[in-house]
């Protein structure tokens, strides 16, 4: 395993997504957040040796009337089609947070748009963290749609939902905005997640807080997205203090729902699993359920990694391998330096009945407070990493890490 920087910049980069072509896994997408005169815009950066250089880097164009954008997640189509969501912001003197897409047709070389799916308005509608997913499942009859799950917020925070959305025309056009939460006074929901089964079986997930216990919630479709089925709660969640109760730290850690299916033809076929982070040990460790039946019932969650107690574990993610079932797990912890962050990942070749001693990705650690762009300490890493796998199944990691006291984006491979 090596460690790759994907950008090396003087501009903080937080918050990355990776793609990989499936059908050619020499191409692969790196999506990041840049913080760039005040402002955040969206950096692509495009590998055609399989992740190890990467020599070209757009940055998404603006839509009218819009000063920033952030929250990137890219998504692989087939036909040389990749797909990137992001919200796009006015900041002055109104936020109208909304969400939008881009399309490349020619292998992430060109992206068109963007393509408002969802508009917001001020502080009373503010659409915010989507994410994308294309359907690529060999069984699935609703093979090519593209589905986007996000939160939104309302009346300046005081309540949220989560919302689906879907386009049957790589990105062109979307449905309706689809809520899939309950619509309560004092809801808060986050972290919205999209995973795609084997014949086409659309899992959207989200971390509630309140009202209540708070839960890790999805609901399936089985109509390629025209209508989903009942809550399900996957489990409760005892969720993370934000920022961790580390001297030092000072980063918020929100607590998101993150999902995968096995879609290979081996043993997990069908087999989806969530993973969070949870702090019901008195420390942020992460956990895994799944689901041997589509998402009715779940499994007794399972911590999995395997850091010493006390130590603040946190922004899980997990991929799983389309040809094996290899399963991935990613997070960050302080087990190796209390004070500093290091990337683990775990893996699993049994469908996730038992997961391996857990490996260090990065090769040194390091200081979340090192870049002063978001304050001293460090108010944000972003609320997210990300990882794929490359065929059969080597996975790829990316990371918000430190290359000379600033924040860029690192990847194991």
């Amino acid at each position: 395993m090596t460690n790759i920087p994907v950008t090396m910049g003087t501009l903080s980069q937080q918050e990355p997504s990776i793609t990989v072509n499936t059908l050619n896994n020499l191409t692969v997408i790196v999506t990041s957040s840049s913080i760039a005169t005040g402002t955040s815009r969206i950096n692509v950066y495009v590998s055609q040796d399989g992740g190890f250089t990467y020599p070209s880097t757009l940055t998404l164009p603006l839509p009218t009337g819009f000063t920033t954008q952030g929250n990137a997640i890219g998504a692989y189509g087939y036909r040389n089609t990749f797909m990137i969501t992001c919200t796009q912001l006015n900041l002055n003197p109104v936020m109208d947070s909304s969400i939008s897409v881009y399309t490349s047709m020619d292998n992430g070389v060109t992206f068109t748009g963007p393509v408002i799916t969802c508009e917001g308005f001020g502080d009373q509608i503010y659409n915010d963290k989507p994410w994308l997913q294309i359907d690529n499942s060999n069984g699935s009859p609703y093979l090519g749609f593209a589905h986007v799950g996000f939160t939104r917020y309302y009346d300046n925070f005081a309540t949220s939902g989560t919302f689906y959305q879907q386009s049957l025309d790589l990105g062109q056009t979307w449905s309706t905005p689809m809520l899939l939460s309950n619509q309560m006074v004092g809801t808060a929901v986050f972290g919205t997640n999209v995973a795609i089964g084997p014949t086409g079986q659309v899992y959207v997930a989200w971390a509630q807080y309140s009202p209540g216990n708070p839960q890790f919630l999805i609901r399936r479709s089985d109509d390629g997205g025209a209508t989903f089925n009942p809550i399900v709660a996957v489990s409760n969640i005892s969720l993370v203090p934000s920022p961790l109760p580390v001297t030092g730290f000072g980063f918020r850690v929100l607590t998101s729902a993150f999902l995968a299916v096995d879609i290979s033809p081996n043993l997990g076929q069908g087999i989806v699993y969530a993973v969070w982070q949870d702090y019901r040990t008195g420390s942020s460790h992460i956990y895994l359920s799944r689901s041997l039946d589509q998402g009715n019932t779940w499994s007794a969650p399972i911590q999995v990694d395997d850091s010493p107690v006390g130590t603040q574990n946190f922004y899980p993610n997990i991929a799983v391998s389309r040809i094996t079932g290899l399963i991935q797990i990613v997070y960050y912890t302080n087990r190796v330096d209390s004070s500093m962050l290091d990337v683990f990942g775990t893996t699993s070749g049994d469908a996730g009945a038992t997961f391996a001693v857990n490996t260090r990705l990065s090769d040194t650690s390091f200081d979340p407070n090192a870049d002063p762009s978001y304050g001293e300490p460090c108010t944000s890493l972003g609320d997210y990493i990300d990882v794929a796998f490359s065929y059969p199944d080597r996975p790829t990691t990316v990371w918000t890490g430190m290359i000379n006291n600033v924040q860029n984006i690192i990847q194991n491979i």
